[in-house]
């Protein structure tokens, strides 16, 4: 049995040869760790190497030590990561044990942005009469404002909630990022953000 990842989110650049995984094995560990842990996230390289990010911070994989041991479930006695499992169940990635306490985690950078990540910006496309503009990033049209002082003046869109069209997210950088590319938004690691077709 395979668990559902969660998107590697991060604020690095990523390589465009590096894919995330969407699955992977219930338990992860090397053959030097004392415990088993919950992978949280997991990607894939061109060359076929696959690492895991466990719920408390390790990184598994890879050619590290040989790579690493996957299990569906640890043989009696074996210790499991405390951390690794209190997340995994408290983020909804798998149901708690019968009568355990009710567990809550709430991994940042998942859900969509408090405001869009087109505000204040230049991602938009101006409108007849010049005062408003569709956002590039949500669809939705705002007013036009000028930002940025005397010394860095520019023409920006005010900043707003995200529209219903809102760009679907990077799987490394989520909506940190996007940039404008001929007519279209991508992250600035180079992938699309291309937005949901029913809301075009």
């Amino acid at each position: 049995m395979t668990v559902v990842l969660l998107p590697p989110v991060t604020g690095s650049v990523v390589a465009l040869d590096v894919e995330p995984l969407d699955v992977g094995p219930r338990f992860v560990r090397t053959r030097a760790m004392s415990r088993w842990h919950r992978p949280r996230t997991g990607v894939q390289f061109s060359e076929g190497l696959v690492t895991y990010t466990v719920w408390c911070g390790q990184i598994i994989g890879g050619r590290r030590r040989g790579g690493f041991l996957a299990a569906e479930q640890p043989r009696e006695g074996e210790l499991v990561c405390a951390t690794c499992e209190g997340r995994a169940i408290g983020a909804g990635q798998e149901q708690a044990a019968s009568g355990a306490r009710p567990l809550v985690f709430s991994p940042r950078g998942l859900t969509p942005p408090r405001h869009c990540p087109g505000s204040r910006t230049g991602l938009y496309r101006m409108l007849s009469g010049g005062t408003a503009g569709e956002c590039l990033v949500c669809g939705d049209t705002h007013p036009l404002r000028a930002m940025g002082g005397p010394y860095a003046s520019r023409s920006a869109i005010v900043q707003h909630d995200p529209g219903a069209a809102l760009v679907a997210p990077c799987p490394f950088h989520r909506w940190r990022q996007p940039r404008h590319a001929e007519g279209s938004v991508q992250c600035a690691c180079g992938r699309m953000m291309p937005a949901p077709r029913e809301a075009r």
